[in-house]
């Protein structure tokens, strides 16, 4: 099937690169393991997030848009990559961070003072209604003559899977260009719209790639869910056909640690490992639990495929807060 993709913007530099491993990871199965490196789509090293903000920014400005509202941590990639797209096109970023904020901002949040778009602090409580919080928001500036669009967190809803849609694709016709054979695909998990997005690409293309997750926050039973709905409410709104069920999601859960946004020594072993031996960094809120996850999860036979995808999604400024604990 050919997919005909919906009007983006085009802050994401695109194709991102696919490079092997440099050394020789003790993976007992044998495993061979790739990169996609979606740390380098640009934006502010923004990572996987501008691949789905780059859909849903094109949505605001079709719907006349004046302020783009968005929520997430304090050291949120998502929120400040929202920022930065939302100032580059003439529009007021409003943020809704949960989390204390240290008086000396580091990070995402340093970047986000920067720009000086409207932050409303939230509680972790305050943050389960934020939904409500953020529609309020948006009837406010009504009474105003201005216009708020709403963008979940991560970017993940119907709109924003479009992203991972287009990089399934991209990753297809990498393989075939560059004769890889790999087999599968392994990502973090923290808001569910990139599983979401893989998956529908893999079902869009009837491909054999098999697509696979380890949740850094929450469960595996609350993301299958999750992901379930997107992928429903995708098919419905654009009129496709195709079966899906809740079984057809795989994401591996007991690697959240101490929870979200916490590092304990595992992660900050496999963020030093990770670095010494590739030179690259891995973020601590998403890929470090991710690759750990998988690093552990080949050895144990768990996951069987020989020839790995790992997408690294970026964050890095998200590492800066962490400094005391990795040095």
């Amino acid at each position: 099937m050919k997919i005909i993709f919906p009007e983006s913007l085009h802050f994401s530099n695109l194709p991102t690169p696919i490079v092997p491993l440099q050394s020789d990871w003790p993976l007992k199965s044998g495993s061979a393991v790739w990169i996609k490196r979606d740390d380098l789509t640009g934006m502010e090293v923004s990572g996987n997030k501008v691949r789905k903000l780059d859909f849903l920014f094109m949505d605001a400005r079709k719907q006349k848009a004046t302020h783009i509202l968005t929520c997430g941590g304090v050291q949120s990639n998502h929120c400040r990559t929202a920022a930065f797209m939302a100032t580059r096109l003439g529009l007021t970023p409003v943020l809704f961070l949960k989390g204390e904020q240290a008086n000396v901002p580091t990070g995402n949040l340093l970047l986000n003072r920067l720009l000086q778009p409207e932050i409303v602090p939230v509680t972790v409580d305050e943050y389960k209604q934020i939904d409500s919080i953020m529609s309020a928001k948006c009837e406010e500036l009504k009474t105003q003559g201005r216009l708020g669009y709403s963008i979940p967190e991560g970017g993940s809803n119907r709109i924003g899977v479009w992203g991972y849609i287009q990089c399934f694709e991209e990753i297809v016709i990498q393989l075939q260009e560059q004769s890889l054979p790999v087999d599968s695909i392994v990502v973090a998990t923290g808001s569910g719209g990139t599983h979401a997005g893989l998956l529908l690409g893999k079902l869009l293309c009837a491909s054999p790639l098999q697509v696979f997750s380890v949740n850094v926050c929450d469960d595996a039973d609350y993301f299958r869910r999750k992901i379930f709905k997107m992928i429903h409410e995708f098919r419905d709104y654009y009129g496709y056909s195709f079966s899906f069920s809740e079984d057809d999601i795989t994401i591996f859960d007991g690697f959240v640690g101490s929870g979200y946004g916490q590092i304990d020594q595992d992660e900050i072993g496999i963020i030093r490992e990770f670095a010494k031996r590739e030179g690259m960094v891995l973020d601590p809120v998403y890929t470090a639990k991710a690759f750990l996850g998988m690093k552990t999860l080949i050895e144990q036979g768990a996951i069987k495929s020989k020839n790995i995808l790992f997408i690294h999604t970026g964050g890095i400024f998200g590492i800066f807060p962490y400094a005391a604990k990795l040095v």
